[in-house]
């Protein structure tokens, strides 16, 4: 890294206040003690993650605090209605970047909005098909209610994968618009509606109820991602240090939230983050995630699991359109930002292969 060719005083300086700042951020990792990056410094960073704040969030708003030690002035907004509104968002310039899944941002794209896909927020969906207690298979959902935030989200696309496996499509349910996973577990509670996408925090709360898990994504679909990160192309050609030292926090933070010596300390912040959680609960979910390998370290996002989701959402009709995956992604700042984390080590892609 160039700036370790400085002199040495200087190097001096910028290690002891990053060291600062990293312990004020809570615990941020190693990597921060010597990270306080002069490009960033005071540079706003808005990320708006869709859905409701919850603990599933938790690498994100880590890799957030981590980018504030390092300098940024970086905060995150949350948008639990339509991605369109987050996308309005950042068009406009009242924030930086959304987060979204593949289908949702490649969709705006193809819609003619000048976004780019330059960041990987999770590398693996924490998500798990649930459905009431009397639905017993994908099969017995036909004719039945299943709940999604809207149908540009990720949502339906998960819904029709899963359906798909028993040979049936969107014309053999009703999908039924019901807000967000907050909103979608008490329609499903109150049967409104039969079945849907929800975290494995809620399959938590519902297994001893009879509710079935009918598919679990982080499992059994791990060649697709959840959030990444879009930007304008306008706002990425003017703050490419940024965008890779956001990947950069990425990858620090799937290393602190990947070793199991950190397990006390991800729960501690989690409850910090959102109060109210069962810290047993919570242990019970990172621990699923850990198992899953949710964050594989030094992973970074690549351009054949993108093409491979792009066209499988256009396939599932969620997408309506095509572009080149070069046109709405980006994969240079992840890239960059492994090589200065991970230096020559090259992160999982097994995870990520093709499945039959």
């Amino acid at each position: 890294m160039t700036r370790f060719k400085q002199k040495a005083a200087v190097l001096v300086v910028l290690a002891a206040t990053a060291l600062v700042a990293a312990t004020a951020a809570g615990a941020a990792g190693k990597h921060a003690a010597f990270k306080v990056n002069p490009a960033i410094k005071g540079q706003r960073f808005i990320l708006i993650i869709q859905g409701s704040g919850d603990p599933g969030k938790i690498v994100e708003t880590h890799a957030i605090n981590v980018l504030k030690s390092w300098g940024a002035d970086a905060s995150v907004r949350y948008n639990p209605t339509s991605s369109n509104v987050a996308i309005a968002q950042v068009s406009s310039g009242d924030a930086d970047a959304f987060a979204n899944a593949v289908a949702g941002g490649y969709g705006a794209a193809v819609a003619g909005i000048p976004v780019v896909d330059f960041a990987l927020l999770q590398p693996r969906m924490d998500y798990v098909f649930i459905s009431r207690p009397d639905i017993n298979s994908i099969a017995d959902l036909k004719g039945k209610k299943i709940g999604v935030l809207d149908t540009t989200s990720i949502n339906y696309p998960q819904a029709l994968l899963v359906l798909k496996h028993a040979g049936l499509g969107a014309s053999d349910v009703s999908v039924v618009t019901a807000g967000g996973q907050s909103s979608r577990l008490a329609a499903l509670v109150a049967g409104r509606i039969d079945a849907t996408p929800l975290s494995h925090t809620a399959w938590l709360q519902l297994q001893s109820q009879g509710y079935h898990l009918l598919w679990d994504y982080t499992k059994q679909t791990g060649n697709l991602y959840d959030d990444n990160a879009f930007a304008m192309k306008s706002w990425l050609a003017g703050h490419k240090a940024l965008a890779t030292a956001f990947n950069e926090a990425l990858l620090v933070s799937y290393k602190w939230f990947s070793n199991p010596k950190n397990a006390d300390a991800v729960v501690r912040e989690a409850m910090s983050n959102w109060v109210g959680n069962d810290a047993a609960t919570l242990t019970k979910f990172y621990d699923i995630l850990r198992t899953n390998n949710a964050y594989p370290v030094c992973y970074s996002m690549n351009i054949p699991t993108l093409k491979y989701q792009a066209a499988l959402f256009e396939q599932l009709g969620s997408v309506k359109g095509h572009l080149p995956v070069g046109d709405w992604a980006n994969v240079a700042y992840t890239n960059a930002a492994r090589k200065a984390v991970c230096g020559n080590k090259v992160g999982s892609k097994a995870i990520h292969k093709k499945k039959k």
